[in-house]
């Protein structure tokens, strides 16, 4: 493993207080980082760096937040899984339920983008999405000059888009002004201009701002779980793109969250919805989890990770 304290010390400190409060996640991430190698440590401490001025905190109480809100959300995602295996539902089925108890208050999403942030650097399966994200997609649309990004979160994944494609101008869609706000911070601490991205706080459910035809690139990562109609969205976000555009598409089987609405069961499930919805797939990244099969995560309703590259 790497020597974290001299090559990595931002990360080292989040790491050092996730394992004093947690002895449970001390064992999960060292685990984890024994089989990491130097791409995944340089990403990790990037990640880390970033993050420390969205949080509110300074000095080594910055790292501890950031530490114990990774952990808050482990704990929020337990609870769904729970619940999950007990009734073979997610909790929430309506949009209205869900913006009130999570998208609608700030206080809690700005606790919920940095846990969600981090779980792409301590989450196997969100870190393997992340670099199909970026040798898969970016190098697709790297000549684009025209984006969007449905549900932006914590940035991440538009400030690694906004760099890897110079020209690009984009669209940042949001309900929660929280996320918006949290994704151009990051876009400046990636080091970019914050004003190559144009927040737009909507729901997109009712209100599409959206031009047809014109888009070169669009992320839809980990969104469309998150929508009530999901099929209508789906089908009206390929109308946006260009004959040569390309999206990124991710989402999952058999995960719940507290604001996860629609539910996939299997992997066919979630080809048949984006066929159906106009779009072709391209490339597909498939990821389960404790080493299961596909087959195996299907039957036990375990977690499946789907990612892909879609054009119309």
């Amino acid at each position: 493993m790497e020597n974290l304290q001299t090559n990595y010390p931002n990360l080292n400190k989040v790491i050092g207080f996730i394992e004093e409060l947690s002895p449970f996640q001390k064992k999960s991430v060292q685990k984890y980082l024994n089989s990491a190698n130097k791409r995944y440590f340089d990403f990790a401490e990037s990640v880390v760096k970033r993050m420390l001025p969205i949080v509110k905190e300074s000095g080594d109480e910055a790292f501890k937040k950031i530490a114990e809100t990774y952990l808050w959300y482990t704990k929020t995602i337990r609870v769904e899984e729970m619940y999950f295996q007990k009734n073979g539902s997610y909790r929430y089925n309506e949009f209205d339920t869900v913006y009130d108890k999570v998208y609608g208050r700030d206080d809690y999403m700005n606790n919920y983008v940095v846990g969600l942030g981090m779980t792409q650097i301590f989450w196997p399966n969100h870190w393997d999405i992340f670099q199909f994200f970026l040798d898969e997609f970016l190098p697709t649309v790297k000549e684009g000059e025209f984006g969007a990004e449905l549900g932006v979160g914590h940035g991440l994944f538009h400030s690694e888009f906004l760099k890897a494609c110079p020209k690009m101008r984009s669209k940042l869609l949001d309900i929660s002004p929280s996320s918006l706000q949290t994704t151009l911070k990051m876009i400046k601490e990636t080091g970019l201009d914050p004003n190559r991205a144009t927040p737009i706080k909507c729901d997109v459910q009712k209100d599409n701002p959206l031009e047809d035809h014109s888009l070169d690139a669009l992320l839809m990562g980990e969104i469309i779980e998150h929508i009530q109609d999901g099929a209508r969205v789906m089908a009206e976000m390929s109308k946006k793109m260009k004959p040569t555009g390309r999206c990124y598409f991710s989402t999952a089987a058999n995960s719940p969250a507290e604001d996860h609405i629609l539910l996939f069961k299997t992997v066919d499930e979630i080809r048949t919805f984006i066929k159906k919805a106009g779009w072709k797939i391209n490339k597909e990244h498939l990821g389960t989890l404790n080493g299961l099969s596909v087959e195996e995560s299907e039957k036990g309703n375990h977690n499946i990770n789907y990612a892909a590259v879609l054009s119309v």
